[in-house]
């Protein structure tokens, strides 16, 4: 019972991934700032609250564990800035609707990536097919969900965070089962992985052409939404760390990511903000969501 119970911690940590996930691309529906300024703030900011628990934590001497940091680092950059540059223009609902796309990328990459285990669990071949239905059923009722079509304009400007979140929900991975410690992992990646993020940003935001570029940066609304996002965006990273840790694929992480736009929806009814759902499709990709859940946790030896 015990170690079921530890197994069922992806599950609760990814919801709660889910749940903050949908408050990120709220974030900026709602403050519309410049959404480099924003990654400034998400970068700097978390890392600067962290930055007192490397003291406890031994200083990684494997140059491949600081590249991964790097890259995500790179890789945060990359999804936050067209996330709140997306949210702000198109708002979140339209945002968050070309992510199912990350589902089925993150999960045939991770297999990709780890051959002898995919093979394993290929030669259990109705546990596999089993497990291709249900992100692929998963995957048509979250597109389906969405009762207004995906515009060109929003899926090309989302692509390259869709993109990034799956190379992010991989290296998440590595990054916490190749560390020492869960605290270990966490304390690296809020703080070198944040940074370089914010060096990104910054780098970009540099070269635009704005007036009062920097002042705008330290502005009255600008701080106190840094704050509110930088509180939130760290809880976000932590649970999504521990789900991305136990999980056995990245890819089912990210699946119940995804139950966001449910979020988004009622917290968007209660701000009187329409945004068109099917709910009949919604309950559907529950249902896949929960075989999903059934299937990786049971006793079926799902190790990828």
């Amino acid at each position: 019972m015990t170690h079921y119970l530890y197994l069922m911690l992806w599950v609760v940590n990814g919801l709660i991934y889910g749940f903050f996930t949908a408050v990120y691309m709220l974030f900026n529906q709602h403050y519309k700032i410049n959404g480099y300024i924003l990654g400034i703030w998400r970068g700097f900011g978390i890392c600067a609250l962290f930055l007192p628990l490397l003291v406890f934590y031994p200083i990684p001497h494997d140059w491949h564990y600081w590249l991964l940091l790097t890259v995500q680092g790179i890789c945060i950059g990359i999804y936050d800035s067209h996330v709140f540059f997306a949210s702000a223009k198109f708002g979140a609902g339209p945002t968050s609707r070309f992510m199912a796309v990350t589902v089925l990328l993150t999960t045939f990459a991770w297999w990709f990536l780890t051959p002898q285990k995919f093979l394993h669990l290929l030669s259990e071949g109705d546990l596999a097919v089993t497990l291709v239905l249900i992100l692929c059923g998963f995957s048509f009722c979250y597109w389906q969900m969405f009762e207004s079509t995906v515009s060109y304009q929003v899926a090309l400007y989302t692509l390259p965070a869709v993109l990034a979140l799956a190379m992010m929900s991989i290296i998440t991975k590595y990054i916490a089962t190749e560390a020492h410690s869960l605290g270990q992992g966490l304390a690296y990646y809020l703080t070198v992985s944040t940074f370089v993020s914010g060096v990104y940003n910054t780098l970009l935001y540099a070269r635009q052409k704005v007036e009062q570029k920097w002042r705008a940066v330290i502005a009255e609304q600008t701080r106190k939404a840094g704050a509110f996002l930088i509180m939130f965006s760290s809880m976000l990273i932590v649970a999504k760390t521990m789900a991305l840790r136990i999980a056995p694929n990245p890819g089912y992480v990210t699946a119940l990511l995804l139950i966001s736009p449910l979020f988004i929806y009622v917290l968007n009814r209660q701000n009187n903000i329409t945004d068109t759902l099917s709910v009949k499709a919604g309950f559907a990709m529950i249902f896949f969501l929960i075989l999903l859940v059934l299937v990786v946790n049971g006793d079926y030896s799902v190790a990828e």
